[in-house]
């Protein structure tokens, strides 16, 4: 997994829209002695990390490539509807394990990190205009743990694993009385992943009594993959419908039964479906800790499964399972049946120490096992906050692991110590998928005003 920057903060969602907390995310406080506090004036905040990197070679050398890593970024803040944080991360080539590189932007700037449109997008650390329940509320950031809906088709994804390939994601949400619709982008610059959902709340429709809302909802979603940037790999067509009813809708719990069907459209063969029932429960418990609990049972065989567009999708978009396999794509399972776990929780506040953790876990009948584990924890006042997540992908089949791991020590009021380390998959020309480690470690100055 490629370094983690602290741009990220903890994310909630709509009435029935998926998990209510996120584990990979944790919100990033405002530096010690700052004079922003937050409200409806402007804020300003600025930030520069430096410090060494480790890299693979990649194919041209099997050792470790060194770098010097600068990272500036600058934000403005208006009140809660607008935030923008522009930043860049910048990795100068110090040591040349297999000295061949002569391409390097200035002799030193590595080429592969600007080297197609879509780099660019690595940027905009963040935009996001209005507010979650607003009528409008666009973002645009890297994902790290993207949920479209309840995730039939879009779920846990990430764009920041592949270490040569840098977008920016977009998802524009409307609202308007009894019709939620969300747009998703994977890359905004590139055409990559487009998904969308439409949500209809049937008891708005019907009745104006407030006791009838956010019970009866239909989903409505489509997703394709076009496969031309960060590498060039097989279209995928995806679309499904489900609906969700509410068993039981208190102050603090609210539980849900679910149901979905799901086809995969593909030019060579005839359209592949799938079906699903499951339980959900969301909800505060009496002491604030916030869950979200998922358990699906789910049917898929040929070429469709749910939730495709997973958390290790940027990797099986080459190789589904192992290094040097067939594309998710062009995977074919056999038929058959599936159960689907999701778990997540958040205590804490900015006053108490904050522990984030979700882990999902799917088993195929035919003895293949998915995960993903997210964990994350801050003390009171941000000063120490550690960030991990592991990606487990065909075990008892062809598996494949990614580990990210990212450290952060406040040491004075505006100055810190980084750490971070992982493994990393270079996609090859050939479709093929080269793992490695890396590692980091520096310092940052920060502030908020």
């Amino acid at each position: 997994m490629e370094e983690v920057s602290s741009d990220e903060e903890v994310s909630s969602s709509a009435p029935g829209q998926g998990s209510p907390v996120s584990a990979a995310r944790l919100d990033e406080p405002a530096p010690p002695g700052s004079t922003h506090t937050g409200g409806e004036g402007f804020g300003f905040s600025g930030q520069l990390e430096l410090g060494g990197l480790s890299l693979p070679s990649g194919p041209r050398g099997g050792g470790q490539d060194f770098f010097a890593r600068v990272y500036p970024s600058l934000g403005l803040t208006h009140g809660e509807t607008f935030v923008l944080r522009l930043g860049a991360n910048l990795r100068f080539r110090v040591v040349d394990e297999a000295p061949t590189r002569t391409d390097d932007y200035g002799g030193g700037l590595r080429r592969e990190d600007w080297d197609e449109l879509s780099d660019l997008g690595q940027v905009v650390r963040m935009l996001r205009i209005g507010k979650e329940g607003r009528p409008v509320y666009l973002r645009i950031e890297p994902f790290s743990e993207e949920t479209l809906g309840r995730g039939y088709l879009v779920n846990r994804y990430s764009n920041t694993l592949a270490p040569d390939y840098h977008p920016a994601g977009g998802s524009l949400t409307f609202v308007k009385g009894a019709v939620r619709a969300e747009i998703l982008a994977s890359d905004v610059l590139a055409a990559r992943i487009f998904a969308g959902e439409a949500l209809l709340d049937l008891g708005r429709m019907a009745s104006d009594d407030a006791k009838r809302f956010d019970r009866y909802l239909i989903r409505l979603s489509a997703a394709h993959d076009a496969g031309r940037a960060g590498g060039t790999t097989p279209d995928l067509t995806m679309a499904s419908v489900g609906g969700d009813i509410a068993l039981y809708k208190g102050e603090r719990l609210r539980t849900w039964a679910l149901a979905a069907g799901g086809a995969r459209f593909t030019q060579a063969t005839t359209p592949n479906f799938g079906g699903l029932l499951g339980v959900a429960f969301e909800g505060q418990l009496a002491s604030g800790t916030q869950v979200s609990v998922t358990v699906q049972g789910r049917h898929q065989g040929g070429r469709f499964r749910f939730g495709m567009f997973g958390s290790d999708y940027e990797l099986g978009r080459f190789s589904g399972v192992g290094l040097s396999e067939a594309p998710i794509a062009d995977e074919v399972l056999p038929t058959g049946f599936s159960g689907y776990a999701e778990v997540s929780v958040a205590k804490g506040s900015a006053n108490e120490v904050l522990l984030l953790g979700s882990v999902a876990a799917q088993y195929f009948g035919f003895g293949r096992t998915d995960a993903d584990v997210s964990a994350g924890f801050e003390l009171p006042g941000g000063r120490t906050r550690a960030l991990a997540r592991v990606v487990l992908t065909g075990l008892g089949d062809r598996p494949r692991y990614s580990a990210g791991l990212e450290l952060r020590q406040r040491i004075l009021n505006h100055f810190y110590a980084w750490g971070s380390g992982g493994t990393v998959h270079f996609p090859q020309p050939d479709g093929t998928l080269v793992r490695g480690v890396t590692a980091g470690a520096g310092v940052g100055v920060d502030f908020q005003r």
